[in-house]
């Protein structure tokens, strides 16, 4: 098979699957998100330890003291710091809270390096299933439980690989220590040493996760495998050398100009459900030497199971495809469908959703309340985002649908990842309650509020639904293709939240302000 051929198969299956081949990459996401949680548990755990013995309050009273006026007029130098402050700022670093931030670290590295093994065994199977099976999602639980330690196996030996690559560039800086020059000199030496290795390493484990799931091996044959490719089809591996520095140089540059923009979170919604679903299919479509097959049947299969789902949704016949724009807007109708569904039929999840988000709203402001912090309000609110803030509407848009797509796949991690955005999220909103005027707060929060925080809810909810899953599963009272249909739900469900954020967003860029400004005169 082609290069070409290949190139084709992953634009197809992206274009003809994405019902298959999303749901795939948010579970990806939502089982990263795990990595985030002993980092946020150790920022929990170090406000709680500063608050309980006084080091907090203390900091508060020293910032309250400073004169900031006469400050902003003098040389932002260190002698410009009032001692108090210095001196309160120092006492914040305890043993304590030092190794509650070096375990949460650790912690963190540790559950990273899992939640990637097990994320990859989840791509890349679904990747496959949706190449030549049609139902990418079903492979995709499957394939965790089959594939996932040899999968991590691999993501520690490309860790392994880094490590072993920091070295050279580590012993060329300790020069610095004999002198200016060697250490310059042995730094470049030691920094371009350090790019071969981790360049070649890489390369060489770069189709190990595909003989996984194509052949059928275990992590020493992947490793063989993989080693061995590019000297069985060295055309395809250098074809692959290029196409990835075209989709990551790619990135980069969208990155680059969406940041310029200011959007930058639409590269967070582009590289991970688009940019990545196309070079691990390419990848996927290159190493089994197979193009794209179309599967009637599967396809058919998966959308009455989604019909089923999204409680009322309509069958598509995967033979008679629709235009793509029609497709696109009966997906985002269905969405909405989907949302009042699972509203109506999963109030217990919502439920403990909507508790954990109004317990840490509570304690956000009692903890900002009780120090008598007051935070002005803007001078002018309703210029707060200039113009026309098309920028800030976009912006905000994709960040509430990537908190919400967390939130709800999220839940594959046995709800933690959703319950600390729950708790996030919702101390966020208590705690700027505690330190901002009734009337500013409600001014300013309201009109948005009340179109995106339920639906930041109801996406917590549904992290939680699949936690009640994916904890059917483990005790073996629910089957994996339960699962998948959860995970197809929750792909509908952010589908319909997507309408209601993009609602909000443009409420809170465009109306807030001018609203505000009517009410605070």
């Amino acid at each position: 098979m082609t290069v070409g051929t290949s190139l084709q198969s992953a634009v197809r299956v992206l274009v003809d699957r994405p019902a298959s081949v999303v749901p795939v990459y948010l579970l990806v996401v939502g089982l990263n998100a795990a990595t985030r949680v002993p980092i946020l548990a150790g920022i929990g755990a170090v406000i709680a330890l500063l608050a309980a013995d006084g080091r907090l309050q203390a900091l508060l009273d020293a910032l309250e003291a400073v004169d900031l006026e006469s400050l902003d007029q003098q040389e932002p130098t260190p002698e410009a710091i009032p001692p108090e402050l210095e001196a309160a700022a120092a006492d914040l670093v305890t043993p304590e809270v030092v190794v509650v931030i070096v375990a949460a670290g650790v912690a963190s590295l540790l559950v990273g390096l899992v939640a990637n093994g097990v994320g990859s065994a989840a791509a890349i199977n679904g990747i496959y299933g949706c190449l030549y099976r049609g139902d990418g999602v079903a492979d995709a639980v499957v394939g965790v439980g089959q594939d996932w330690k040899p999968f991590v196996g691999l993501g520690l030996a490309k860790f392994g690989v880094i490590l072993v690559g920091v070295v050279p560039v580590a012993l060329g800086a300790s020069l610095f220590a004999v002198s200016t020059t060697a250490g310059i000199a042995a730094t470049l030496v030691g920094g371009l040493l350090s790019a071969v290795i981790v360049f070649v390493g890489l390369a060489a484990l770069a189709f190990a996760g595909q003989s996984v799931v194509v052949d059928g091996v275990g992590f020493g044959g992947a490793l063989r495998r993989s080693v061995g490719f590019p000297f069985r089809r060295p055309v395809p591996f250098l074809a692959y050398l290029l196409v990835a520095l075209g989709v990551f140089g790619g990135l980069s540059v969208f990155g680059g100009i969406s940041g310029a923009l200011g959007v930058s979170q639409l590269s967070g919604i582009v590289g991970p459900l688009a940019a990545i679903p196309f070079f691990d299919a390419f990848k996927t479509a290159l190493y089994a030497e197979r193009s794209f097959e179309p599967a009637a049947a599967a396809e058919g299969r998966i959308a009455a199971i989604d019909a089923a789902e999204a409680d009322g949704g309509t069958p598509v016949d995967s033979t008679a495809r629709p235009p793509y724009r029609r497709r696109i807007v009966t997906a985002f109708r269905e969405g909405l469908a989907a949302v009042g569904g699972f509203v109506r039929h999963h109030p217990g999840p919502i439920l403990a959703a909507t508790t954990l988000f109004g317990l840490a709203v509570a304690g956000g402001w009692r903890l900002t309340a009780a120090y008598a912090v007051d935070l002005p309000a803007s001078s002018d609110p309703g210029a707060v985002f200039g113009t026309f803030p098309a920028g800030v509407f976009v912006t905000i848009a994709a960040n509430n649908w990537l908190v919400s797509a967390t939130a709800a796949y999220g839940g594959v991690v046995l709800g933690l990842p959703t319950a600390a955005d729950m708790l996030l999220n919702g101390f966020i909103v208590g705690a700027l309650a505690g330190v901002v005027d009734p009337l500013v707060f409600a001014a300013l929060v309201a009109p948005h509020g009340v179109i995106e925080l339920p639906a930041i809810v109801v996406a917590g909810g549904l992290g939680f639904h699949l936690t009640v899953l994916v904890a059917g599963v483990l005790r073996g009272n629910r089957t994996s293709a339960e699962l998948a249909a959860g995970l197809r739900l929750a792909y509908r469900v952010l589908l319909g939240l997507a309408i209601v954020l993009v609602v909000a967003a443009f409420v809170e860029a465009f109306l807030t302000p001018p609203i505000a400004g009517v009410v605070l005169g």
